[in-house]
């Protein structure tokens, strides 16, 4: 299990299912090649993704994020400036 999100481990689950029976079938067939490397690049970037975002949670502190939410509305105002 990579995350404390059921849905993610079963994304995961279902591109490890795919992956496998691409190994199987996949032989010298060119589509099917890239299509295996396709599937494992994007498994490889959905994980440093989670993983990612699960750093930045531990970053943020919940008590100091009602003191820079002033500061993105400010900046969102000046955009629309």
């Amino acid at each position: 299990m990579v995350s404390q999100n059921i849905n993610m481990d079963r994304l995961l689950e279902d591109i490890d299912n795919q992956i496998e029976i691409l190994v199987a079938i996949a032989g010298d067939n060119a589509i099917l090649i890239e299509q295996l490397r396709i599937l494992q690049e994007s498994r490889d970037l959905i994980v440093a993704q989670e993983l990612e975002i699960a750093r930045l949670e531990e970053l943020i502190d919940p008590d100091d994020l009602s003191d820079h939410s002033w500061t993105i509305d400010r900046l969102k105002s000046q955009e629309e400036l």
